[in-house]
């Protein structure tokens, strides 16, 4: 059964990992395309106060978040949702599906060096993908217009947005019925945190991170 939670007044999507595959595997055979958001504490605390992002997080198809301390805000205890989420277990079934179903893939970064790591975390996730083209886009240099004719030129089956947010969620809203492919994963910083966030100075600033989550968290339940 499918159920929802809300941080902040963003609504999230609470499934297991198989349930999302399952859907996720549907989107593929759509006409239209469908929209994944992986959510992380950041990404939440960052559109805590911003109407615009809410309402284009809400938009997306499926909103799902990736990191257990969101599950356990918002009541969450079961261990497998948990699990899932700390693991990061559907990004990878995903990954092996596009490898193993040579979906055409489209990489969106901001920069070169960006996307140079994320050209390294897809093959450490899934060697072989079938990568069709790639794009640079942001905020400073906004060539929507060239990177919706790259996008499309391809025929590309899945958009691999490594965007930040939240001009990642901006892009998505504002050109979605322009783009031809079936699905736009909004992967945000999440490829690059399963690796790097291993290092012990980004651990201690996610130590301090879910300090702050959880006690943004209790003042909003106070209110």
């Amino acid at each position: 059964m499918e159920e929802k939670i809300s941080i902040f007044d963003t609504e999230m999507d609470s499934l297991s990992a198989k349930e999302t595959m399952i859907r996720a595997i549907q989107f593929f055979e759509d006409d239209l395309l469908d929209t994944i958001e992986l959510m992380t504490l950041n990404m939440l605390m960052g559109g805590q106060e911003d109407p615009k992002w809410k309402r284009n997080v809400a938009g997306m198809d499926l909103v799902l978040p990736v990191e257990a301390e969101i599950l356990e805000a918002a009541g969450i205890q079961d261990r497998g949702l948990l699990r899932d989420a700390d693991e990061r277990v559907f990004l990878r079934m995903f990954m092996k599906y596009l490898q193993k179903n040579r979906r055409r893939v489209f990489l969106l970064a901001e920069t070169e060096e960006e996307l140079m790591r994320v050209e390294e975390a897809v093959r450490r996730y899934q060697r072989g993908l079938n990568v069709v083209g790639h794009a640079l886009l942001s905020p400073e240099n906004d060539r929507r217009e060239n990177v919706i004719n790259d996008i499309n030129g391809t025929e590309t089956d899945c958009i691999l947005s490594v965007l930040s947010s939240p001009y990642q969620e901006d892009f998505i809203a504002d050109t979605r019925a322009l783009l031809s492919a079936k699905v736009w994963f909004g992967c945000g910083k999440v490829l690059e945190q399963s690796y790097d966030e291993r290092r012990l100075a980004n651990r201690i600033k996610y130590f301090f991170m879910k300090k702050i989550f959880r006690y943004r968290v209790e003042r909003q339940k106070d209110r």
